[in-house]
């Protein structure tokens, strides 16, 4: 680890002198330079549409086509109004949502992505796990719908080699999703591909509860969204229906008067400990947007909260290409997406993402002291670097350096006063020693 770090040092210095030596014999427009050497990314569009009913599942001997109060599924046991004789449940849950080839798992259709956020009553979210995975040779389907095409996929785990870490997600939880009858026939037939037996898992849909709770013209998940005034910006994709269906739990569980109770309580014990983040996900990154807060923070947003640490070879190709796209100073829609896509395929979460732009940034820093002197125009790149990777602040403790290789009144600048900037501080409590990412106030 540490000769990858001395190398990726080496890398970012000598971009950093280069980037000096342009600076000074650059004679053509700035705007016309600043593009070459962008990263390309096909853009590929979104479309919505309202997922379709699903088929029938068999549920003590009749057809049940929606999540029923009381009813025992494939895998599911549904909660619903108390009795004063049930399980009573305040948390957590498990909210769980999968995109798949198609409808019909009968029939072969596969999951393709699932996501799983634990929550506790308030909806606060305690633990997100999302993953692309492989349908082992079944076509995509509609990828005009969910994003997710053959080659997406062609690298990902399969459903059985995340099962542990699905199962530990789901350890000791209540299960909720919007229409579950729709994840209960998926969870049930890659359950039994994988070979895991489990018994009936407690759960809630969201759907049901939405029909109890909200007078809307229907109950989809997007149109209790709007009119709960939660954003769906990832619809279609799970990690954001999961979230969606996450905030508006609370609402649902304030507004049902007669109280929520379950045939039995939630089930524990069924994963293997020694078997937890062997296979690492593969993440996306959807629906990118600038917004006010800008691309960076667009792409973290849209990443699991937390993953598994990140292979050497997957921050190396990460941090080279931002190195890249930080060419300019700035980052632009198609870049975005591109460090989205790499950020996927190391298995990348948002704090996993965040520590990455961190260490460039004091690879930066780093750079920029090589020769001892912190110039003005300098210090302006590496907060506009910081602004970027959404760190505004970062380098606060920095000033310019006494000595300079031109005065700061020919730049027509106004340099605060100088202080030591070689010392690394911390850009949140300004202590000496240690990055933000690992700061004892933020952690």
């Amino acid at each position: 680890m540490e000769v990858l770090v001395g190398l990726l040092f080496v890398v970012v210095l000598f971009w950093w002198i280069g980037r000096r030596k342009r600076r000074q014999t650059r004679s053509g427009s700035p705007s016309s330079q600043a593009t070459a050497g962008k990263a390309e990314v096909r853009k590929t569009p979104t479309y919505t549409r309202p997922r379709a009913e699903a088929e029938p599942i068999r549920a003590q001997g009749r057809a049940m086509r929606f999540a029923e109060p009381g009813r025992v599924g494939e895998l599911f046991s549904y909660g619903g109004p108390s009795s004063g004789r049930g399980y009573s449940h305040d948390g957590p849950f498990a909210v769980i949502d999968v995109e798949t080839t198609g409808f019909s798992p009968g029939k072969g259709d596969r999951v393709i992505e699932l996501a799983i956020a634990r929550v506790d009553k308030s909806g606060r979210i305690e633990e997100e796990y999302a993953t692309l995975l492989n349908p082992e040779g079944r076509d995509t389907g509609a990828v005009f719908v969910h994003g997710i095409s053959n080659d997406a996929v062609k690298k990902a785990p399969l459903f059985a080699d995340v099962l542990p870490d699905v199962l530990a997600r789901l350890d000791g939880a209540v299960i909720v999703a919007h229409n579950a009858v729709f994840e209960e026939r998926f969870f049930a037939a890659e359950f039994a591909r994988a070979g895991v037996a489990a018994p009936p898992l407690p759960a809630l849909c969201s759907l049901w509860l939405g029909q109890q709770t909200f007078d809307t013209p229907n109950h989809k998940l997007g149109t209790l969204a709007q009119h709960a005034g939660i954003p769906l910006v990832d619809a279609h994709a799970a990690l954001g229906d999961v979230r969606a269906t996450a905030a508006l739990l609370p609402m649902m569980l304030d507004r049902y008067q007669s109280g929520l109770e379950f045939g039995h309580g939630p089930v524990s014990g069924l994963f293997d400990p020694h078997r937890l983040g062997a296979v690492s996900p593969l993440t996306r990154a959807v629906a990118l947007r600038k917004g006010t807060e800008g691309w960076m923070s667009s792409l973290v947003s849209r990443l699991p909260i937390s993953t598994a640490d990140v292979s050497d070879a997957a921050a190396a190709e990460y941090l080279e290409l931002l190195a890249v796209v930080l060419e300019d100073g700035k980052i632009i829609g198609d870049e975005a997406k591109a460090l989205a896509k790499v950020a996927g395929r190391g298995g990348m979460g948002a704090e996993q993402v965040r520590g990455l732009n961190e260490r460039f940034l004091e690879m930066m820093r780093e750079a920029a002291f090589s020769d001892e002197v912190l110039t003005v125009e300098e210090l302006v790149e590496l907060k506009r670097a910081a602004d970027a990777l959404a760190a505004p602040g970062y380098f606060d403790d920095l000033r310019p350096s006494a000595r300079q290789s031109k005065p700061p009144a020919e730049q027509g600048m106004e340099v605060p006063a100088a202080k030591d900037a070689k010392v690394r501080k911390c850009g949140h409590c300004r202590t000496p020693g240690h990055y933000r990412s690992k700061c004892p106030e933020l952690n």
